[in-house]
């Protein structure tokens, strides 16, 4: 028989306790985490826990769902048990935050005739498709599963096609844009001229710009029934020029704007020489075009090539949420500005270089110095232009926004970064009035890859690989002489 230890008793009986207190608290915690749960379900309470809340409305559309007066309805043409539950959990956030949006799932295979009233003839609807109604006006805007994702393509060298990965959930903006698509009496409508060689914008900025609810037509002064409109809703784009306008177009763009039109100007390195008209339209409000090729001798304003500028960013509507270093352009012109010019015009520089720019006259030139006949000095590559008179007592307030760079708004052909499209968004805001769109960045899956320079690697790699291993080493050294004495 062994011996009675009275401290082993007390050790067993301490340990007894200590596990009995454990197992209480266990199940407490067990309780607790049902009884959340069913309050969670039965008071349909949700929480978006992924870090990029993708489930979750931002402020942006916060303030247009207070301005929503009519009655909306988004339908969701899901197969029971096939449903996009992504997308619905984000439509769940819309209604929370707005008693006039409403969801309801349409089955397309049991009730096919749903979709007849939204087609039209040869059309059809896809499953898994929204459709985004106004119920008081009927208006409606479908919304492609697909419109819902952003995508990256990739060559696969085995096949020879292409494979696309999704990498961003965009359903914020295209839910919002559809809704503000629906409840808006006009839609603003950008005409992109044709006639003088100038490029179309790039289908990529086209499809963004559609899902922001802007039109897109052509226009030509030649061909048109009828007179280009001037009102809060039209906006006049032309896009790298690479000939002059007519007398006759001059006439009639002059008196565009002169009864209160919006125009944007894209140019670049193409501008030619013979471009007397245009050149008299600008000069009316004080800008000077300066042909050639931009560089910058600056390195903190440009971007790996010389001709790659990062201008300096000026206050604007514009240039809202844009700062230095978002916004690139290459192969820019420049301009400057006459002080001489009518008193109603007002001109805002909003992109700007370095007093070391130099604007190249021969642009195949691969000397990045001055050479004979360039121009060196500071030069502006955007200007916002606003033009406010009074007709017959009527105040017509012209707007006109100039770009040095198209390839800045270029996604096939140069170089446009989300701060370019920021600008571009913003900039189309500013010259239509009737309708306050709005861009939101898609919610990345994939986390976006950190870019330093040169001079921070080194800085990095330093700490990492030398500073903090050594400091490791000498308190390791540290700890372990004291305990040696010990």
């Amino acid at each position: 028989m062994g011996k009675f230890s009275f401290k082993n008793s007390a050790k067993k009986n301490k340990n007894l306790k200590y596990g009995g207190y454990m197992t209480i608290v266990v199940v407490l915690a067990l309780i607790a985490f049902v009884v959340v749960n069913i309050l969670f379900q039965q008071l349909h309470i949700t929480v978006d826990l992924t870090p990029e809340k993708l489930y979750t409305i931002g402020s942006r559309t916060t303030l247009i769902l207070e301005d929503v007066e009519d009655e909306v309805t988004i339908y969701g043409l899901y197969v029971s048990g096939n449903e996009n539950t992504e997308a619905i959990a984000l439509i769940e956030d819309y209604i929370k935050n707005s008693d006039k949006i409403h969801y309801q799932q349409v089955d397309p295979y049991t009730n096919p005739e749903f979709t007849q009233p939204y087609t039209q003839a040869g059309e059809t609807i896809a499953t898994n498709s929204l459709i985004v109604v106004n119920e008081n006006t009927g208006k409606y805007k479908i919304v492609k599963n697909s419109d819902l994702y952003e995508y990256t393509q990739t060559l696969n060298q085995q096949t020879y096609s292409y494979d696309y990965q999704i990498t961003a959930f965009q359903a914020e903006e295209t839910l919002t844009s559809a809704i503000q698509y629906v409840t808006s009496e006009n839609t603003p409508v950008l005409y992109q001229l044709t006639g003088h060689g100038e490029t179309e914008l790039s289908s990529g900025v086209q499809s963004l710009l559609t899902d922001a609810n802007f039109g897109l037509e052509s226009y030509s002064f030649t061909s048109a029934e009828t007179p280009l409109e001037a009102n809060d809703y039209t906006v006049l784009i032309i896009n790298n020029p690479t000939s002059d306008l007519t007398d006759l177009e001059y006439e009639d763009l002059q008196a565009y704007l002169d009864d209160g039109g919006r125009l944007m100007i894209n140019l670049s390195v193409a501008y030619p020489e013979t471009m007397e008209n245009f050149n008299r339209l600008l000069a009316r409000y004080g800008v000077t075009v300066h042909r050639g090729s931009m560089i910058e001798t600056n390195s903190e304003y440009y971007y790996r090539y010389q001709n790659l500028i990062l201008p300096d960013v000026g206050e604007h509507d514009a240039t809202e949420d844009v700062s230095k270093g978002q916004v690139a352009q290459l192969w820019s012109v420049g301009f400057t500005v006459s002080e001489e010019r009518n008193r109603s015009t007002e001109i805002t520089p909003i992109l700007t270089t370095s007093e070391d720019a130099i604007i190249k006259a021969n642009p195949a030139s691969e000397v990045m110095d001055l050479e004979e006949g360039d121009e060196k000095g500071q030069f502006y590559t955007g200007l916002m232009i606003e033009d406010t008179t009074s007709v017959d007592g009527d105040l017509k307030n012209t707007r006109i926004a100039l770009f040095g760079s198209a390839y800045m708004f270029d996604y096939e052909n140069g170089y446009m970064t989300n701060g370019n499209y920021n600008l571009l968004h913003n900039t189309l805001n500013y010259l239509q009035t009737a309708v306050d769109t709005i861009y939101i960045e898609p919610k990345e899956y994939i986390q976006s890859t950190l870019t330093i320079n040169a001079s921070t690697m080194v800085t990095l790699s330093a700490a990492f690989v030398v500073v903090i291993p050594l400091a490791l080493i000498i308190s390791g050294i540290v700890v372990w002489s004291r305990r040696k004495r010990l």
